[in-house]
C-alpha cells in the first residue's frame, strides 16, 4: 500500500484533530444519536488540547449526511490550515478513532483502504459483454461499460445447419476479441481483480484471447449472467470472497518476503529503533506493521532527530510508535502492508530495505 493520502495530510503542518466515527444511518434514531456523539466529541477534543473552533469544524463535518446507506463511517482530520480530509468509509468496522497530536491519527484510515480492491466485473455471453468496473469494490460506484457486437447467424430453434455453423463460431469469436480489447484498455498496465462470469462459452473465449498479464488477475465463477446484471446476491457474495482473498494473498506474500528476508538475513529491519534509523536514511521499501501491538507503544521522537519529520513532531514528548513510523515510511516514499504475522517482534514493526545490508 502506497501511503501518499498520508503524505499529503503531512503537508500541512500540525497538530491535527483527527475523528473516525461510525455516522450510519441505519436505525431510526440514528440522527439523534450521532448528534449526541458529536457532542461528546467535540468536548473529548477540547479536553485534549484541541482549539474550540478546529474541533467544533470537525464535528460539524461529521455530522454531515453522507448519503451513503449501510455500515459507514467518516474520517476527519483538521489542522491549522483547516480540514485537510473529509473522506466517507463504506463498509467500515472497526475502532473510532479521535484525537488531537502532532501526527494524524491515521492508522485505521489506512488499514481501511488496504482492504479497497478495484474489481473489473466481466458479464459475458455470445453477443459481447458488460463490464462493470469498480475503483474499489463495495465502496465506490460502478460504471458499466458495454461491449455489444452481433447476432447474425444465429439460429433459434434448434442446432444451426452445417453451414452456419462456422459463421456462428466465428461471430462468438469475433465479439469476444472486442471485448477482450475493452477489458485490456480498462485493465491498463496494472490489471484489477478481474472476475470473469457469464455464458461458459463466452467466458472461454474472453479468458483464451487475454494477454499473460492480463489473465493471470481473472478468477472466473459460475453465478453470474449479463441478463441478471452484477447485483444478483449469490454472485455479489462470490466477489466479495474473491475480494477477501486477494487481501489475504497480498498480506501473505509480504509475510513471505519478510520471513525470506529474516531468514537470510539481508534487506529487512527488525523492531521500532531499527526501522525508524533505516527511514533516516531513507533505506525502508516496505514498513510491516501490527497495528494492535505498535498501537501500544509509544516512542520519544527526539530519541531519532533526524527523523524525515516537522520539529513540532520531534520535539513532542511522545507520539504512539505506529503513528511515527508510517510517518517517517510516508515521507521517504516508502510503503506499508499492516498485518500480523507472527515473525514480527514484540513491537509490531519490521521493514523490508531498499537495499541488501547483510548482518554480522
Amino acid at each position: 500500500m502506497r501511503l501518499d493520502p498520508l503524505t499529503r495530510i503531512l503537508d500541512h503542518p500540525g497538530p491535527f484533530a483527527s475523528a473516525l466515527l461510525d455516522v450510519s444511518r441505519t436505525t431510526e434514531d440514528a440522527r439523534q444519536r450521532l448528534v449526541l456523539r458529536g457532542r461528546a466529541a467535540r468536548t473529548e477534543l477540547a479536553a485534549s488540547g484541541a482549539p474550540d473552533d478546529v474541533a467544533e469544524e470537525v464535528v460539524e463535518r461529521l455530522l454531515e449526511p453522507t448519503g451513503t446507506p449501510g455500515e459507514t463511517a467518516r474520517y476527519v482530520v483538521a489542522g491549522r490550515d483547516g480540514v485537510v480530509v473529509d473522506e466517507t468509509l463504506p463498509g467500515w468496522a472497526g475502532h473510532e478513532v479521535l484525537t488531537w497530536g502532532p501526527l494524524p491519527d491515521a492508522t485505521a484510515w489506512l488499514a481501511h483502504r488496504e482492504t479497497a480492491v478495484p474489481v473489473l466485473v466481466v458479464l459475458a455471453d455470445q453477443a459481447g459483454a458488460d463490464l462493470v468496473h469498480s475503483a474499489a469494490w463495495g465502496r465506490t460506484p460502478a460504471v458499466v461499460h458495454a461491449v455489444d457486437g452481433g447476432l447474425d447467424g444465429m439460429v433459434d430453434g434448434g442446432p444451426p445447419r452445417p453451414d452456419q455453423q462456422g459463421r456462428t463460431d466465428e461471430l462468438w469469436r469475433f465479439n469476444a476479441r472486442a471485448v477482450v480489447a475493452e477489458l485490456e484498455r480498462l485493465a491498463g498496465s496494472e490489471p484489477p481483480l478481474i472476475v470473469l462470469a457469464g455464458d461458459p462459452r463466452a467466458r472461454h473465449d474472453v479468458r483464451s484471447g487475454l494477454p499473460a498479464h492480463v489473465a493471470e488477475q481473472v478468477v472466473e465463477v459460475e453465478r453470474g449472467s449479463r441478463a441478471d446484471g452484477p447485483a444478483n446476491e449469490a454472485f455479489v457474495a462470490e466477489i466479495d470472497a474473491a475480494v477477501r482473498r486477494t487481501v489475504d494473498e497480498r498480506r501473505r506474500r509480504a509475510a513471505a518476503r519478510l520471513e525470506e528476508h529474516l531468514g537470510r538475513r539481508y534487506a529487512v529491519a527488525v523492531g521500532l529503533a531499527e526501522v525508524l534509523d533505516m527511514t533516516v536514511q531513507a533505506g525502508v521499501d516496505t514498513v510491516v506493521l501490527d497495528e494492535e501491538r505498535a498501537a501500544g507503544r509509544t516512542v520519544r521522537p527526539a530519541d531519532h532527530p533526524y527523523l524525515p519529520l516537522p520539529d513540532g513532531v520531534l520535539a513532542a514528548p511522545a507520539v504512539r510508535s505506529d503513528l511515527l513510523v508510517l510517518a517517517a515510511a510516508a515521507a521517504t516514499g516508502a510503503g506499508a502492508v499492516l498485518t500480523a504475522p507472527p515473525l514480527l517482534p514484540d513491537d509490531g514493526v519490521a521493514a523490508l530495505l531498499r537495499w541488501d545490508r547483510p548482518h554480522h
